[in-house]
């Protein structure tokens, strides 16, 4: 679950001739090294594309809960404590960093989004696209 923007970053040096994206749910953002690996992209000149599936939840955390508990109260229940996350825009996390992101609540409004995204990595900035998923 961890290590995805880390990876990603690490993976793409030295600079490539192609775009690279990082896809990546919410839950697993969160785990990973998220402000370092922000800052070692224009440190390190390495665009990135991180596409983040926003659900508002750790999936996997709750689909243990199922798993590993299939007669457990969270499952008979279906309410599933330490698996909702009241996380940041993610869209706004680079800011600090001189990038920016986008937030995408639409599907229409995909085309256009990844098309201003793919823009600016290969102007050389990293960009995150904050896609929130009605389920």
């Amino acid at each position: 679950m961890a290590g995805g923007s880390a990876s990603r970053s690490a993976s793409s040096s030295p600079p490539p001739k192609r775009p690279v994206a990082l896809l990546i749910g919410d839950g697993s953002f969160l785990y990973n090294p998220v402000i370092q690996g922000l800052g070692a992209s224009p440190d390190q000149s390495l665009p990135l594309l991180i596409v983040g599936f926003n659900n508002r939840k750790y999936r996997a955390r709750q689909e243990n809960h199922t798993e590993y508990y299939p007669d457990g109260v969270a499952a008979s229940s279906g309410i599933f404590y330490g698996t909702h996350i009241n996380g940041p825009d993610y869209s706004e996390l680079g800011r600090p960093f001189d990038f920016g992101g986008r937030r995408v609540s639409a599907a229409s409004e995909l085309r256009d989004v990844i098309c201003d995204a793919m823009k600016d990595v290969a102007g050389g900035k990293t960009s995150i696209l904050n896609i929130e998923l009605s389920r």
